[in-house]
């Protein structure tokens, strides 16, 4: 399905609407609510940046793997401007987490306190210095500001491999110390497959 606001085109892929009722089918509380909308405002966070700094946005796909944004790079950012918005979403989570639980901690809300769980989760996973996550760019940036272009994808790459080789092990003890979780060995296995397209590509 494809939508187009101004210049922008939204599509939502396939996979996003069979992972959404995949997880409708077999999650029965508001845990999917919860990271569809925290997601969400993830993303937002990376658009206003890029408006902020007056970027054309071509197109947001939305995909089981979460929102990929194109721009039209008409205009050249400084490093350091690609890092902010890449590190917008975080910010956006973290700020989120930090309203819901000063609402739970005046309301004893269960919800808000499930809200801002999740959204802490998000931040934390972005967090994680591997080349697709909002964290790799941000370090990608900052290792282009001292080296060229060959040397910092080979640093990026040695730090990806060691970041998702540690949350491979993270995934076997959760799934010892508490049971398989299905989302993080997929998400575990995707970004395996994506570091290692990325050496190869």
């Amino acid at each position: 399905m494809t939508l187009i606001v101004g210049n922008t085109r939204y599509r939502v892929d396939f996979s996003f609407s069979l992972t959404v009722t995949l997880m409708v089918l077999f999650c029965h509380d508001d845990t999917v609510l919860l990271c569809l909308v925290s997601s969400m405002l993830h993303e937002t966070g990376h658009l206003a940046f890029m408006y902020i700094f007056h970027q054309r946005i071509e197109s947001v796909t939305f995909g089981a793997f979460g929102v990929r944004i194109d721009r039209q790079f008409s205009t050249a950012l400084s490093y350091k401007k690609e890092a902010v918005i890449a590190v917008g979403g975080i910010c956006v989570n973290l700020l989120v987490a930090f309203m819901g639980a000063v609402y739970y901690y005046l309301t004893d809300s269960i919800f808000s306190l499930k809200f801002a769980a999740v959204n802490i989760v998000i931040a934390i996973f972005n967090s994680i210095p591997i080349e697709t996550l909002d964290m790799g760019r941000v370090l990608r940036y900052t290792l282009l500001c001292f080296y060229d272009e060959t040397k910092c994808r080979k640093i990026l790459y040695v730090i990806s491999v060691v970041s998702v080789n540690l949350l491979a092990l993270v995934c076997i003890i959760y799934s010892f110390c508490f049971g398989v979780n299905l989302s993080l060995i997929a998400v575990t296995v995707y970004l395996y497959a994506i570091t290692l397209f990325k050496k190869w590509s």
